[in-house]
């Protein structure tokens, strides 16, 4: 990291300094999810408007996380702050009872996703995968999943862990591998049409159409990771591709800000959790099907039509070029992956990885953008043509920091 970036960084952020400080005396680490760390401390935020946040040190930064592709419309959407307070006006924040928004989100996912027959909500995208391993399990009476080296489906059983029994991860992309991996001792393939935490790297074309025939031909479920992918299409990327799950998995967007998941999917594997079927699979939480959560997801969806989803990604597009030629200027060595509304800024030699990422990260903020520390941006609606032309020029700034810093 950059001497000049960093000590410059920290005369701006004193603040930060101070509550990150004051954090690390009750949260391990200073903080209680790891993706938000970054060296030397995390910039503390305060609010958010539109397509901005606040700090505690006064700065204002354009939003390109969007709490990781969650907040579509950015920050304080209208819709979603008029449904929420008006769901606490009238009165109940969360019932131990089915209420009608869990109906009107559900009947929502189930009119876009043509996969979707019944829906079963969660907490999180990464609860929602461990359900959806659970169904494919007691489905198939087998134990071994198979999935992708580095795909994430969350920091939850069976995933979270490389060493993890009965899962066995194959190179992505690399049909070969898969097809050697799969037999009739598996219970579901689990791939995402682009594995965004390792840098939006898209499938193959041909490749998740191979795993649903593998699927098809030894009994095994199929399951796609659309927690992500949904903000790019307004049915689904499945039907862009034109392929079929058993089980799709979502989280993200559909909660519109507020923590929620849902495993999507064929009738008669998600019947597998009614009390109605025999010997059914017990799924239950405090929190599923939050009122909040299915408020603000079903005002989420009501403005997210298919002109606008394109919209996204025609900008993403146009946005990423500003930035390889804002690198290529200043002889700085990047690709940017791409995935609908989606990208990620990896340096073109493996060997200024960390240094590209930890330097960048930092120049942005300077320049008054909030990126994600491992080179992910995603736009959201509440970023006009004004917007995108700041934050092409701060990438410009900050690669010209890099090239001439110490």
């Amino acid at each position: 990291m950059q001497t000049e970036i960093v000590a410059e960084y920290c005369a701006k952020h004193p603040e930060s300094a101070k509550y990150f400080e004051r954090a690390n005396k009750v949260m391990p680490g200073g903080q209680t999810r790891s993706v938000t760390h970054f060296e030397p401390f995390p910039v503390i935020l305060t609010h958010g408007k539109n397509g901005h946040v606040f700090d505690v040190d006064g700065h204002e930064y354009i939003d390109v996380v969007n709490n990781y592709t969650s907040l579509i419309h950015g920050h304080t959407f209208a819709p979603v702050v008029s449904a929420v307070n008006a769901l606490l006006e009238h009165g109940g924040v969360a019932f131990p009872a089915v209420h009608p928004h869990q109906m009107r989100l559900a009947e929502q996912l189930v009119a876009r996703i043509h996969s979707a027959e019944l829906v079963r909500f969660t907490n999180s995208g990464s609860e929602a995968s461990s359900l959806a391993a659970r169904i494919a399990r007691h489905v198939t009476g087998r134990l071994e999943i198979v999935m992708a080296h580095e795909g994430y489906h969350g920091a939850v059983p069976p995933f979270s862990e490389t060493t993890e029994p009965n899962v066995m991860r194959v190179p992505f992309n690399d049909p070969i591998a898969l097809e050697a991996a799969v037999s009739e001792r598996t219970a579901a393939i689990i791939l995402e049409p682009f594995q965004g935490a390792a840098g939006v790297i898209p499938a193959s074309p041909g490749y998740l159409q191979h795993a649903q025939q593998l699927a098809e031909r030894y009994g095994a479920l199929f399951i796609l990771d659309e927690v992500q992918s949904l903000r790019n299409s307004y049915y689904g990327v499945q039907q862009d591709l034109g392929i079929t799950p058993d089980l799709t998995i979502l989280g993200k967007i559909i909660g519109g800000g507020y923590p929620i998941g849902a495993v999507v999917g064929k009738a008669e594997h998600l019947l597998q959790t009614s009390p109605y079927t025999a010997g059914h699979l017990v799924h239950s939480g405090t929190f599923n099907g939050h009122l909040t959560s299915c408020v603000a997801g079903a005002a989420t969806l009501e403005y997210l039509d298919a002109q606008t989803i394109q919209c996204l990604n025609d900008r993403t597009g146009k946005l990423r070029a500003e930035i390889l030629e804002a690198a290529a200027d200043h002889g700085i060595h990047i690709r940017v992956s791409i995935a609908g509304s989606i990208m990620n800024v990896h340096p073109a030699e493996k060997t200024a990885h960390d240094a590209l990422y930890e330097n960048l990260h930092l120049s942005l903020i300077l320049e008054g953008v909030y990126a994600a520390p491992r080179g992910m941006l995603n736009l959201s609606t509440a970023l006009d043509q004004s917007h995108l032309n700041a934050i092409a020029q701060a990438y410009r700034c900050a690669f010209e920091r890099i090239a001439t810093a110490d």
